[in-house]
């Protein structure tokens, strides 16, 4: 009997979502209900009791009605204020939960993923690319202008990130000049197209920061996604072909496939034109 009246009483609360007063409301009505039912019949069943022991003044069915009337606006008002009380808290603990979730993902700088929430999506996806992006002489740049100008570089790249590879990509800064990108259920070609336009894009505007106007570049390397390959042979692969794009001069993607043909000739530089870009 205990458990059945708990279950009849409780059983919402694991399967509402009080992530706004709507759910709140309906839980709140319902748990008031069946509270003041249970309560109603407690107190009947009170009064024939009391009734059988010649405790009562009245007729046992005027006191029953008077009894159940004031325990049912009783325990409902009650109820419903608890109820509506405790569903603010659970709101507020909610949207807590979801803000500091969301802060925990995220590069306070640059607004997007960080490194920990990358991996974390990364994981999770068998095939696709990986684009890793370092901006070129990010240290000069510090040295020359300053840390809060190399600050400026950094959002204005992420905000040209977010600009050209909208979703299902997704786009995280892991490292302090270096930016990752996977792109998902996309083609080959299509890839190297936005990555081409991600790199010019970069390349054709300028930073103003601390009265500056400051010219960026980046270098990327590309690796493909495949259900056999972690995280942490994705990104060696696409860190050698980053490598390979900052020795031969900057300003230039290089994909993995390419690495092999590095070691005795100059490594193919992906480069397409830019009728071909705009037409991707």
């Amino acid at each position: 009997m205990k458990k059945q009246i708990e279950a009849w009483v409780i059983r919402d609360i694991g399967l509402t979502e009080f992530d706004n007063w709507d759910p709140v409301l309906r839980f709140a009505t319902r748990l008031s209900v069946r509270i003041s039912i249970i309560a109603c019949l407690m107190v009947a069943g009170l009064l024939i009791l009391l009734h059988g022991f010649g405790l009562l003044l009245n007729p046992l069915m005027r006191d029953i009605a008077i009894g159940c009337g004031i325990t049912l606006i009783v325990s409902f008002s009650l109820t419903m204020l608890s109820s509506m009380y405790m569903g603010y808290a659970v709101i507020h603990l909610a949207r807590t939960r979801l803000e500091f979730q969301q802060m925990s993902r995220t590069d306070m700088l640059s607004g997007l993923l960080n490194r920990r929430a990358f991996i974390e999506d990364l994981s999770q996806v068998e095939r696709g690319h990986l684009l890793v992006i370092d901006i070129d002489r990010f240290k000069q740049i510090n040295d020359r202008y300053g840390h809060l100008a190399g600050d400026d570089v950094i959002v204005s790249v992420a905000t040209t990130l977010r600009e050209v590879v909208g979703p299902p990509h997704l786009i995280a800064r892991i490292g302090g000049e270096e930016f990752a990108i996977l792109f998902r259920e996309t083609e080959f070609a299509e890839v190297i197209a936005l990555s081409e336009r991600l790199r010019r894009t970069v390349a054709n505007r300028l930073v103003d920061s601390v009265q500056q106007s400051i010219a960026v570049t980046v270098s990327g390397g590309l690796a493909d996604i495949t259900p056999i390959r972690d995280f942490s042979a994705v990104y060696a692969a696409a860190d050698r072909a980053l490598y390979v794009a900052k020795s031969s001069g900057r300003n230039r993607l290089v994909h993995e496939r390419d690495l092999p043909r590095t070691a005795h000739v100059e490594p193919s530089i992906i480069d397409i034109p830019d009728a071909a870009i705009s037409a991707a």
